[in-house]
């Protein structure tokens, strides 16, 4: 179910099993937007129900915060108009063309395009991989762009941060409230880091060694000191307070 944190704003929390995100809706006198797009179309018809069943609208407009599956392959699974920032477009017309049988998932993950633990997740997800279907958004942006919904705007903004360089956040300065999608999160392609599906509990120790790019960290909080906010949510934790995303870098 989505929980309320406002009356503009709800939360769909993650689904760890096979890596799905928080999603976020954030609900104008207008339109409605869903952050995130959810990672597969049987994801987003979850979503499509559980706002049914909590009898709370349909989105207008779908974002995503970044290329990583998890958050951007239900795309094509809706009906309305898409967002995404340039350079995660991009990435999405590259991966729009990968074959998605063992091999070719293998051969990229010892060519360092892909992770074991992305390989493991969408094997979960998917029982059938034909079913995979990327695509680049109908609304593409650079560096920043401001969606009016009446009565709330959402501003979205090239963060890039530790994570993804290509990583956008979804900024809500009437509510004080800020998506982060996994932009504040370390670099698990970048980095070296262990992950084996049958001991998946080591999953938060692993991803603990790995450290943050200073540079990047700081470059990514130069930014959020522009904006006035008092809570965000990161893609797959709780929601803290400014302070607290601050205090949870390790530099």
């Amino acid at each position: 179910m989505f929980n309320k944190f406002s009356d503009r704003i709800y939360i769909q929390p993650p689904e760890h099993f096979t890596d799905r995100p928080n999603v976020g809706l954030v609900i104008g006198d207008k339109y409605t937007l869903m952050f995130e797009a959810g990672n597969s179309a049987a994801n987003v018809e979850l979503l499509k129900g559980r706002l049914l069943a909590d009898s709370l609208p349909q989105p207008d407009f779908v974002a995503v915060s970044h290329w990583h599956w998890d958050h951007s392959f239900g795309m094509h699974a809706w009906d309305v108009p898409t967002i995404a920032g340039e350079e995660t477009n991009r990435e999405l017309l590259k991966i729009a063309g990968w074959k998605w049988d063992d091999e070719s998932m293998d051969k990229r993950v010892e060519k360092g395009e892909d992770i074991v633990f992305c390989n493991e997740m969408v094997k979960r997800e998917y029982s059938d991989r034909n079913d995979i279907k990327v695509v680049g958004a109908d609304i593409v942006f650079s560096e920043k762009m401001t969606l009016d919904l009446g009565g709330v705007e959402c501003v979205f903004i090239h963060a890039k941060g530790p994570h993804s360089s290509d990583s956008i956040i979804c900024y809500i300065p009437g509510e004080k409230f800020v998506f982060l999608g996994d932009s504040n999160g370390k670099d698990l392609y970048g980095q070296p880091w262990h992950f084996d599906i049958e001991h998946e509990d080591d999953f938060m120790e692993e991803t603990g060694k790995i450290p943050y790019d200073e540079n990047k960290v700081r470059e990514y909080l130069s930014i959020l000191d522009t904006l006035d906010f008092t809570y965000c949510i990161g893609g797959h934790a709780d929601i803290m307070t400014k302070e607290e995303l601050y205090k949870s870098f390790e530099i």
